[in-house]
């Protein structure tokens, strides 16, 4: 599904879906069975994450299926919290320290994105507890900001389970607010990637009549717009050198395309020269500008603070000052769409 963005035309989008778990892991789809509910879902690309494993790599998944491209990364599970590894050769030992394991991702020139940072749920009297144990590692790329399954299972409670399986859309809320302020937080130093994982597992559970959460329907939930700078070729290594390459420098955005497709929105200085993920210094005031494909509440945020606000399909802002600027919409109150920032730094 390639587009074009209308305000930098040497941008090409792509919709994927990342974060997703086959029968090499915890998951109950085979590859073939997730590539068919891919293309019924109209992804251009999906990140397959197994826990601890790179199988699905090494039997020779990773390249072109039809209309989909195919990345195998995987999802280290350390007891300390999960990093998802992007663009690895090799499988990362999960029993290092959680430093060491971002280390060992980038080293190889991988893209290492937090899990779940704050993944904490209490169905019913335990807690489990999913997240990131350590913020003094650094290093990362970023972090999967909107968590689908984490945001539906922090609401989930066993006395109205079945409702809840059923209707899952009626629990999803968007990012939790602890993340976004840690992302927020972090922004204000260094560049961290904001992407949206689906976390799709498609299990069975007994009793149960039907999948819970099969991947197709997952796909259409929470998807990750990358935005390239040349348009993909059918060629594996060009085009996963373009992917990586996108992700790593935050061209992309997060959008809940379940209630909107969000294809074609877009945040940038409105002379095109920045785009959501780029750094420059600040010596001037820059006009930004946003743009959405549907009528939506838009807001502009700097540093983690609204610094203006509209209702329809375009915005723009005179930005006065240094700082971290990014761009949310909602869609009737629902959370829509969250760009990565444009970092306008000071002087050093």
């Amino acid at each position: 599904m390639l587009s074009t963005s209308k305000k930098n035309r040497s941008f090409s989008e792509y919709i994927g879906a990342i974060h997703i778990h086959s029968t090499f892991s915890d998951g109950s789809g085979k590859v073939p069975q997730i590539l068919e509910a891919a293309d019924g879902a109209n992804l251009d690309f999906l990140v397959l994450t197994d826990h601890n494993t790179l199988k699905a790599k090494e039997e020779g998944w990773e390249g072109w299926h039809g209309d989909q491209l195919l990345v195998v990364g995987e999802e280290v599970s350390n007891r300390g919290g999960d990093c998802l590894a992007i663009g690895t050769s090799r499988s990362v030992d999960a029993e290092q320290p959680l430093g060491a394991i971002i280390e060992d991702i980038v080293s190889q020139r991988g893209l290492a994105f937090l899990a779940h940072p704050h993944g904490v749920y209490r169905p019913l009297f335990r807690k489990r507890d999913h997240s990131w144990g350590d913020w003094a590692v650094s290093s990362y790329t970023g972090l999967e900001l909107w968590s689908y399954m984490f945001d539906w299972a922090s609401g989930f409670r066993y006395f109205r389970g079945y409702r809840d399986y059923r209707d899952p859309g009626a629990q999803i809320k968007g990012p939790f607010d602890q993340t976004l302020r840690k992302w927020d937080q972090l922004c204000k130093t260094t560049r961290v990637v904001c992407i949206g994982g689906v976390d799709a597992h498609a299990r069975r559970i007994p009793l149960l009549p039907f999948v819970v959460f099969p991947y197709q329907d997952l796909f259409q939930t929470v998807r990750t717009h990358v935005l390239t700078r040349e348009p993909f070729n059918r060629s594996f290594s060009n085009d996963h050198s373009l992917l990586i390459q996108a992700m790593g420098e935050g061209h992309c955005f997060i959008s809940y395309d379940l209630i909107q497709d969000a294809t074609g929105a877009w945040f940038g200085s409105a002379d095109g020269r920045l785009v959501m993920g780029d750094e420059a210094e600040f010596s001037a005031a820059v006009e930004l500008s946003a743009e959405v494909p549907a009528e939506a509440e838009i807001r502009i945020l700097r540093d983690g603070h609204q610094v203006e606000l509209h209702a329809g399909k375009q915005i723009g802002f005179r930005a006065n000052s240094p700082g971290v600027y990014r761009m949310e919409a909602k869609i009737h109150d629902k959370p829509w769409i969250f760009t990565n920032p444009i970092y306008l730094r000071s002087r050093a």
